[in-house]
């Protein structure tokens, strides 16, 4: 469940409206993720074709009261960035229809103002990392970085020589995900702001690299073969001697472990 949780996270909503629809849902190209949200939680699948774009599939919650609140249940106690906002849904449905209506406009403002990334100074987001991870955490951090995660190798230019780096990021407008990841793990964190809200954004320590790669696997399902890529690349990058150049058939190689991670981020 933990996975679901992070996958939630990172890729869903939640929803009250004044007129009193509500829903649950997640959205993303992976289709096979929206199916093994349907086959866990039943709900409905939506698929939407847009000119020029991949099609996009989502999955939603039966529109009934019980369906909701089970997935609420079920969901809530591992999800670290909407918890608040499906408790707050879970709080609207439990009530009687009359309270509804009479509640209605407060739990529509409170689900609303949830949603919105709460402000942090860079300097609160640089927390020590003083908590060991354990499998919960890494179960939920495969969910969340298979939605808002990369494993990426990549070649440039240090002085006159081409080389290779490789780094496993995670990122979301919401600071908390990263503050939670940062305890655990040690990265570097930084944010982008050409977007509506700021996009906070954490990188592995070059050093955990290899440990996180073997943590996560097991549990990944969109990013898997992006996270064995990245791991035979940081084998190779281990024998490499300081100050030798990687020779040209291990270029080869790791041209191609490139190649097909940016394949399979394609898909």
């Amino acid at each position: 469940m933990e996975y679901f949780a992070g996958m939630f996270d990172a890729e869903g909503w939640v929803t009250l409206c004044h007129d009193g629809k509500f829903q649950v849902a997640i959205e993303m190209t992976n289709e096979e993720m929206i199916n093994l949200f349907q086959s866990t939680f039943k709900g409905q699948i939506y698929v939407r074709k847009r000119d020029n774009r991949k099609k996009t599939f989502s999955w939603r919650q039966d529109p009934g009261t019980e369906c909701i609140i089970n997935f609420i249940d079920q969901i809530a106690p591992y999800t670290k960035v909407k918890t608040n906002q499906l408790l707050q849904l879970r709080t609207y449905l439990n009530q009687s229809r009359a309270d509804r209506r009479i509640n209605r406009s407060d739990f529509v403002k409170a689900i609303s103002i949830l949603k919105k990334p709460h402000p942090y100074e860079k300097e609160q987001i640089k927390v020590p990392t003083i908590i060991t991870p354990d499998e919960s955490f890494f179960k939920w951090f495969a969910g969340f970085i298979d939605g808002d995660g990369n494993f990426t190798v990549f070649e440039y230019q240090n002085g006159p020589i081409r080389t290779f780096d490789s780094w496993i990021g995670a990122f979301n407008i919401h600071a908390e995900p990263i503050i939670y990841i940062k305890e655990r793990i040690m990265g570097s964190v930084s944010q982008y702001k050409g977007c509506k809200f700021p996009i906070w954004k954490w990188v592995c320590n070059q050093a955990n690299s290899k440990f996180v790669c073997e943590s996560l696997e097991p549990h990944l399902i969109i990013k898997k073969e992006q996270c064995n890529l990245v791991s035979q690349y940081l084998n190779i990058h281990a024998k490499k001697i300081k100050g030798v150049p990687y020779s040209d058939h291990t270029v080869t190689i790791i041209r191609d472990i490139i190649k097909q991670i940016k394949h399979h981020n394609s898909l």
